[in-house]
């Protein structure tokens, strides 16, 4: 694996740093504090952040990346960031920390949807599933453009109208399923 890593291409610096935020909570003398995998750009101390959707605004007050505390985070790595003017009431598991004013949410995407060729049933037009991307979790319709069902095996293209805002970029990876 570490032959691997070494192999594959850095990330690409885009400017807009996009952190999905996968956990919050506090410590005693430093505050709030999130964690994720930095998907785009570059996280730096005294850096201002935006929380998406909420519009919530602070800074970097620290980073640390696997147990060292450091100045400047590249994308691809695993952070935890101290953020100061944020409580932990403003902030929340699936929530996106980036730069501020580029990302607004979304409660309707345009997808290309792939259905399993396993799955046990087509997937109809209107259909509820589960969207699943970054580390935010929320119900969907599914509105088929070109089709009334999507048959196992069968790509067509779709809009999610989600039941709360989500920050997405495009060529985002997602997951899709049907609630159980």
């Amino acid at each position: 694996l570490d032959q691997l890593l070494l192999r594959a291409p850095a990330k690409p610096n885009t400017g807009w740093p996009r952190l999905p935020i996968d956990r919050v909570f506090t410590i005693a003398g430093f505050g709030t504090v999130v964690t994720g995998t930095l998907v785009h750009g570059e996280l730096r101390v005294g850096q201002e952040i935006e929380i998406v959707p909420g519009g919530k605004r602070g800074r970097v007050r620290g980073l640390q990346s696997h147990k060292r505390r450091v100045e400047v985070v590249p994308a691809g790595t695993r952070v935890a960031v101290n953020v100061s003017g944020l409580g932990t009431e403003d902030v929340q598991r699936g929530d996106v920390l980036t730069a501020p004013g580029w990302l607004r949410p979304t409660r309707a995407i345009d997808v290309r949807l792939r259905l399993l060729a396993s799955a046990p049933r087509p997937l109809p037009h209107n259909a509820l599933v589960m969207f699943h991307t970054g580390a935010v979790e929320a119900m969907a319709r599914v509105g088929l453009l070109d089709r009334d069902a999507l048959q196992p095996g069968e790509s067509g293209w779709a809009v999610l109208r989600l039941d709360q805002e989500v920050a997405v970029v495009k060529d985002d990876l997602f997951i899709v399923r049907q609630p159980s």
